[in-house]
């Protein structure tokens, strides 16, 4: 695991049995120490105890089981050397968590993680773009994220939010469909620029820029594989010459991965 690689130690905590979370390390191939906290104690004590669980389930199209009761929301601690929590991430409900990647991120800064192999290449006049995911595989109603980098050239920039009405500003969308839920689009900071002659106020961005969309797969049933569509638009200018607007489609192939 890249981040057991990074020198950090990880622990995972449980409801369930040592019995069954022996069982359940060796048919995954887990490795790092995964602790019991039957009766759901410590998960109580800190406030993490799931109680709405059967409006969860039912949510998932699942019946809720009397072993199934002391499921906690899912939390991740993040300690230093000294034992002090440096960082907590909570969601709202057992399903509904973070990815892999986001949580190596979270610790390591993201210095020793690895581009996934399903990246798109793209090369247009004056911009470089990489259109990629978390991983190429996703788990149903875990928290995944489509990345866009983007590398524009030295005197040249690209328009952001706000601008005026008849420029294109960069935009990340991913078309919609059932059972996709996406977030709202992280885009870089821009910067004011002014064009010689013109009233309007523009804002730009240039240099190495990233796009992260967050989506999940909210859906009941396995779907095997599914395939984002994402477009991407922007427009290219420097200071002497604007490029016409740059539309790209892309699409990328997920496979579905057993809940973790």
């Amino acid at each position: 695991m890249e981040i057991v690689r990074s020198g950090v130690a990880l622990v995972g905590v449980s409801y369930d049995s040592e019995e069954a979370l022996r069982e359940f390390a060796r048919a995954r191939g887990i490795e790092f120490p995964l602790l019991s906290d039957a009766g759901s104690r410590v998960i109580t004590e800190l406030g993490l105890l799931d109680r709405d669980l059967e409006a969860h389930h039912a949510a998932f199209g699942i019946k809720t089981r009397d072993y199934q009761q002391g499921v906690a929301f899912p939390a991740v601690f993040v300690l230093d050397e000294s034992g002090t929590v440096i960082q907590r991430r909570i969601r709202e409900n057992y399903r509904a968590r973070d990815g892999a990647r986001q949580l190596v991120e979270a610790v390591t800064g993201g210095a020793t993680l690895t581009t996934p192999p399903n990246a798109r290449p793209l090369e247009s006049e004056h911009v470089t773009a990489k259109v990629y995911t978390d991983s190429d595989r996703f788990v149903r109603w875990e928290r995944t994220r489509l990345h866009v980098e983007l590398e524009i050239d030295s005197g040249w920039h690209i328009y952001g939010r706000p601008i005026p009405n008849g420029y294109t500003p960069l935009t990340v969308e991913i078309d919609a469909e059932e059972g996709l839920v996406v977030g709202e689009p992280e885009y870089p900071r821009v910067q004011p620029f002014h064009v010689a002659g013109l009233d309007e106020q523009f804002n730009v961005s240039e240099g190495r820029l990233r796009v992260m969309t967050p989506f999940a797969f909210n859906v009941a049933a396995e779907t095997g594989q599914r395939t984002l569509t994402v477009r991407i638009s922007w427009q290219a200018c420097s200071e002497s010459e604007c490029l016409m607007p740059t539309m790209n489609v892309f699409r990328i192939a997920l496979r579905e991965a057993p809940p973790g």
